[in-house]
Order: C-alpha cells, then sequence, then structure tokens
C-alpha cells in the first residue's frame, strides 16, 4: 500500500477535527511516527534572558579633585588595577597650603580656649569669677571648637582619613601635594585629566569600579518581563554560574516600551563590567518539557499529539519556548503522558483533512 493511498484511507475514517486519529502499529511504522513522554525536569530553563554585566551603584567611584590647583602627577591608566590606600594622582594646590595652616590655627586655638575654659570653670564653681567673664569664656571656647571642627571636616574632604589628620597634627608638616588614593580595590575605568591640567575644583580626575561588585542588567519588552519575577533564579548558560533577579521597574520607557531589570550574581568570578551575558531562567518548581519538534500550529493553537489506545488525540497545549530545544507545558499534559515526536505533519494532516484548517 503506497503512502499516497494510505494517507487517503485514513483521512476518510474520521469527521471531528477533535476527535481521536486512528493509527495502527503498522501505520506508525510506515510514517514514521515515534513518541516520547514528557519530561519532568527539576531546576530546567523557562526562558533566556540577554544581560549587560554592569558595576553595581555602591561598587563605582568618581574621584574628583576638591580643591583648584594643578595636577602635578598621575600614578595610574585606564584598566590599572589598584588597592584600597593606594595613591592614584597628587594635585598641587595653594589652597591645600592655606587650609592646612588655617587648620593648624583652628586647632592651636581650640587648645588656647579650652585651657581657659577649664580654668575658669574652677574659678566659677569657687566664686572668684563673675557671671558675664564666665559667659564670655565658654562663648570664646564654643567658637573655637565650631572653627576647628570645621577645618578638620574639610581636611577630611580634602582625602585625609581620621589617622592621617592625627599625624599631620602631630607633627604640623604642611605640603601643596594632596594626594588622592583609592578608597577601595578597585580597577581603574577612566582617567580623563591630564598632567598639568589646570584645576578649578570638582573635576573628574579618575573613574574606579570595584570587580567584585556587579550587577546583571537587561532591558526587556513588557511581554518578557511578565514572565519574570524578583526572586527567581536565573543560570549562565555554557556555565554553572548563578543568579537572583531582584528589581523589575514598575515603570514602562513611553518610546521603546521596555522595562529595565536588574539580578544580583552569586559569585561575580568570570564576569567583567560591559560584558554581554546569556542566562536561563530558572523554575521555582520542577517542569514538564516536549520537544520542540513535538508542537504544531493548528486553527491558531498550540497542539500536540497524544498517544492514545489506537492513534492519537489531538490536545490543545499551552507551552512555552526556551533556547534548549524544548518546551515548557504550563497546561495540557501530564508527566506520564506520551506525544508524537515525529510524523507530526503526516499527523496534523489528517487532523485537517477532518474539516480542521490552519488559523
Amino acid at each position: 500500500m503506497t503512502y499516497r493511498i494510505m494517507l487517503s484511507l485514513m483521512l476518510m475514517t474520521s469527521t471531528l477535527a477533535a476527535a481521536p486519529l486512528a493509527v495502527s502499529p503498522d501505520e506508525r511504522k510506515l510514517l514514521g511516527i515515534e513518541v516520547e513522554q514528557v519530561a519532568l525536569l527539576k531546576d530546567a530553563g523557562t526562558g533566556s534572558l540577554t544581560m549587560r554585566v554592569a558595576f553595581s551603584p555602591d561598587g563605582e567611584w568618581a574621584i574628583k579633585t576638591p580643591l583648584p590647583g594643578i595636577l602635578n602627577r598621575a600614578f595610574v591608566q585606564e584598566g590599572d588595577r589598584v588597592q584600597a590606600s593606594e595613591p592614584l594622582v597628587i594635585v598641587r594646590s595653594p589652597d591645600f597650603v592655606e587650609l592646612q595652616r588655617d587648620f593648624l590655627k583652628a586647632r592651636a586655638e581650640a587648645r588656647l580656649a579650652e585651657s581657659a575654659w577649664a580654668r575658669d570653670r574652677k574659678l566659677k564653681d569657687a566664686g572668684s569669677i563673675s557671671e558675664r567673664r564666665w559667659q564670655e569664656t565658654l562663648h570664646q571656647y564654643e567658637l573655637a571648637r565650631a572653627e576647628y571642627a570645621g577645618l578638620r571636616g574639610q581636611m577630611m574632604l580634602a582625602g585625609f582619613s581620621e589617622s592621617e589628620l592625627n599625624q599631620f597634627s602631630a607633627n604640623s608638616d604642611i605640603s601643596p601635594d594632596l594626594v588622592l588614593s583609592a578608597p577601595a580595590e578597585a580597577i581603574v575605568l577612566e582617567r580623563p585629566a591630564m598632567l598639568g591640567d589646570q584645576l578649578d575644583g570638582s573635576e573628574l580626575l579618575v573613574r574606579l569600579g570595584e570587580p567584585d561588585k556587579l550587577v546583571l542588567e537587561a532591558t526587556l519588552a513588557r511581554s518578557a518581563a511578565a514572565h519574570l519575577r524578583e526572586g527567581a533564579r536565573i543560570r549562565l548558560m555554557d556555565g554553572n554560574s548563578q543568579a537572583v533577579i531582584v528589581f523589575i521597574s514598575s515603570v514602562l520607557d513611553p518610546v521603546s516600551q521596555t522595562v529595565r531589570v536588574r539580578a544580583a550574581p552569586d559569585d561575580p568570578a568570570g564576569l567583567f563590567a560591559g560584558q554581554l551575558t546569556q542566562w536561563t531562567v530558572l523554575s521555582d518548581q520542577p517542569v514538564l518539557l516536549v520537544p520542540s519538534a513535538a508542537v504544531v500550529k493548528l486553527d491558531g493553537e498550540d497542539m500536540v499529539y497524544l498517544e492514545v489506545p489506537g492513534g492519537f488525540e489531538p490536545r490543545p497545549v499551552d507551552v512555552r519556548s526556551t533556547t534548549g530545544g524544548a518546551w515548557v507545558v504550563l497546561d495540557g499534559l501530564g508527566p506520564q503522558d506520551r506525544v508524537a515526536v515525529t510524523g507530526t505533519a503526516v499527523l496534523k494532516g489528517m487532523s485537517m483533512g477532518m474539516g480542521g484548517g490552519e488559523g
């Protein structure tokens, strides 16, 4: 019996598109119809994401000059890796000399005012000075403390750490050179200023990024973002690295109609800022999978051909494609079901010949 004759006989045996298709074991073999059981998998992928690696908001630093001056020396260039407290640049600044002088002067005046305050307090307790004199001493003491505290804060804004400031206070070694250091172990991303540049204040000298503080970012269509949720886990394709989705924006970009998504990697090792990476979205629960070849379009619906006694039943299913050559089954099948994975074109033709049509 030829294939054409056999197919014609099959098309004459049914009247309803949803009715089972009678196919004998011999006809299966002749038509090349093979079946597989629906797979039940844990940690299966339910979709894919392309995400760009970026520095986290607390992992990027802009080192700017706090005072006017001239860029006198640079120790780093783009791409260098630096350690915490490692010198980056030196700014030679007359304003820095003046700041140091004012700080030391305020420190000396604060110490003198404190001595006067301690002395007059004893005299006040003994009733040996007037209330007016005590108030004047107290006023001078508070003014001196405020001036000293303000200049101490300016010195710290200029780049001094607490220990460096205490050391400077002890030796009073005034220098015109303001040394700006790395706040953490980082990579130099940018060093726009050149030696000899005149700096007016607040210019960007060095931009740093901490390699251990990375995030993953993506811009997705609203329909794609609708399948995600905060807390969902993703896995790096061709690798074992995983991350968790920590942010899905509730604001839709009015121009691109996209949504911003951010994920935090469990371990940033092997990732580089600016890198484009492919990730698989993992399911929280075991999922059902069928090969992509098992799914066909019939009357505008996704269908599979479910094995039943004596043949196959066209079964509508709710499925979602993945990047692994399989489809996630959201509804329509159970873990014990078996579906046709080859010969589906023949089965579809039989279904259409029963009065159905392709939508």
